[in-house]
């Protein structure tokens, strides 16, 4: 995956600051990710999705601090307030065909590395995509996720990264195994949870 990685930002189509390798949490299936985010390479992107979950602030704190010293980029999913607050590098928006909220915080942190989950099914987006840094595209292999659906298929994926004006990368059943189908798909980087955590990389 390290591999496929590297490949993937050298052969980028599209400029973007966030990181080939994307780790996202999730409070049910990632109990400790402070102590993910000290096993990840230097200069991985973790986004820390907390959902509600009680002591989120000192987790996403304690977060910040790890990623800093590490040197890994830091999103916080849906809470522009708590990653203002925290001094994370951005935040990961939930899906939506207007673009609302990314657009919104595009004017208000144009520094901000803005991501966005990406829409499932027609890909009818009606907002301005180029505010984006990053789509993250599901389920592109078969997933155990809950919220996966079918699989679209790195045939279907291809497709998007050539019609969509926007980094695109690839999540969903992404490991070691299907990275190398990747290779020429155009996607900018990787992002998953079960399938990266199996891996011990170094970008």
């Amino acid at each position: 995956m390290a591999l496929a990685a590297q490949k993937l930002l050298q052969n980028r189509q599209l400029p973007t600051p966030l990181s080939p390798f994307v780790f996202m949490t999730d409070p049910q299936r990632v109990l400790d990710p402070v102590a993910i985010a000290r096993a990840l390479p230097d200069g991985a992107a973790i986004i820390y999705r907390h959902f509600g979950k009680e002591g989120h602030r000192r987790e996403a704190e304690q977060l910040r601090q790890v990623t800093f010293e590490r040197n890994q980029q830091l999103l916080i999913g849906h809470d522009p307030e708590l990653a203002i607050d925290i001094g994370a590098d951005g935040v990961h928006f939930r899906r939506d065909s207007r673009l609302l909220a990314p657009m919104l915080w595009r004017k208000n942190c144009p520094d901000w590395i803005i991501s966005m989950a990406g829409l499932k099914g027609k890909q009818d987006y009606i907002g301005d995509l180029t505010v984006l840094d990053g789509l993250l595209v599901s389920s592109v292999f078969y997933s155990k996720s809950p919220s996966a659906g079918d699989p679209i298929g790195v045939e279907a994926l291809t497709e998007i990264c050539s019609k969509l004006q926007v980094p695109v990368f690839a999540l969903g059943g992404v490991s070691a195994r299907t990275a190398t189908q990747l290779e020429h798909s155009g996607v900018a980087g990787l992002a998953g949870i079960d399938g990266l955590l199996r891996q011990n990389l170094t970008l």
